[in-house]
């Protein structure tokens, strides 16, 4: 899947401004390198793929050009290094794009790209019991894919790995959204004090206009880019974490009656609303700067303004500014 002219003309002087900072040329060789290893979106290509294909375009490029322009590529951040075990260092494009590792197909070597933030936690917590500063990490899973199991090929589209990511970002996203406009449609038909019902109600409004957005930015997104939805998950998120955060309606009937004071209705919105802010911010902070990572920042900061909200009304509550109608 092609990037956008936009995009490719945003990199194109990422590398033009690296090279002029090392005192080099933007000359129409490179140029024509980065435009080629742009268009190989989703590839791992090796120094000598990138070369046969930049050949098929200009024969005059040599070997030696290609191989400092990927260099510097990788210097600058457009590429990064990879090794699938196929006995050839390997190049994927890297800017603006979220960290990931690799399941690998050792027959057809077909590549699967994920990210796992609980597994990043788990490598993280790993380092720090050793007393170890991470510089790098890779993790790759070596197998045979579903294909090679029935000796059989399939037709696979390489998906943009950032359009993919914001793909799971904005499912996780419009669920959670649902999961707080179930939340606040409960509670409001639960509490029996007016002032109660209407922070609810409000925050209900709330929630369903921001849902509202979630469903039209994937409506953009799928607009153009159907395939996208095929390809494989990227995102492997802990949907087991969000369920402790937002209650199912039957949870929320059974921690919302009718003889629960406004206080404690209050305090039961605000722990949601925090602990949502920091699940999505965390999650965001583990991300490079990309459209799945502005999803969960996005979605951290109105978390943080439906805390601000609630607090605000029930500090109005405690100090008595608060009547029931």
């Amino acid at each position: 899947m092609k990037q956008s002219i936009e995009q490719v003309e945003e990199e194109l002087q990422v590398f033009a401004d690296y090279v002029r900072r090392e005192g080099l040329r933007m000359t129409r060789q490179r140029e024509l390198i980065v435009r080629t290893f742009l268009e190989a979106e989703g590839r791992h290509v090796s120094t000598d793929e990138l070369y046969d294909m930049v050949r098929k375009k200009d024969k005059r490029i040599g070997y030696a050009t290609v191989f400092r322009t990927l260099k510097a590529m990788t210097d600058c951040g457009l590429a990064r290094e990879t090794d699938l075990d196929d006995g050839r260092t390997r190049f994927e494009h890297f800017y603006k794009r979220p960290r990931h590792h690799h399941i690998v197909c050792i027959e057809c070597n077909h590549t699967i790209e994920f990210f796992s933030p609980e597994l990043e936690k788990l490598q993280e917590e790993i380092v720090a019991q050793y007393d170890f500063q991470a510089v790098r990490n890779r993790f790759q899973i070596f197998g045979i894919c579903r294909d090679c199991q029935v000796q059989q090929q399939s037709e696979r589209e390489v998906v943009n790995s950032d359009l993919v990511f914001a793909r799971d970002a904005l499912r996780i996203a419009m669920e959670t959204e649902q999961r707080g406009v179930n939340f606040y449609k409960t509670a409001a038909e639960t509490v029996a004090h007016d002032s109660t019902r209407r922070t609810f109600l409000t925050m209900l409004e709330d929630e369903k206009n921001h849902l509202r957005d979630l469903r039209e930015e994937w409506d953009r997104l799928i607009k153009g880019n159907e395939k996208v939805l095929n390809a494989p998950v990227f995102l492997h998120f802990d949907y087991d974490a969000l369920k402790k955060i937002f209650p199912s309606r039957e949870e929320v009937k059974k921690k919302l009656h009718e003889d629960l004071t406004e206080e404690e209705a209050f305090r039961l919105a605000m722990k949601m609303e925090k602990e949502a802010h920091d699940f999505f911010k965390e999650y965001a902070e583990r991300f490079n700067d990309t459209r799945g990572r502005d999803v969960f920042l996005r979605f951290a900061e109105e978390e943080e303004e439906h805390y601000t909200l609630i607090k605000q009304a029930y500090e109005a509550l405690l100090k008595g500014e608060v009547k029931d109608a």
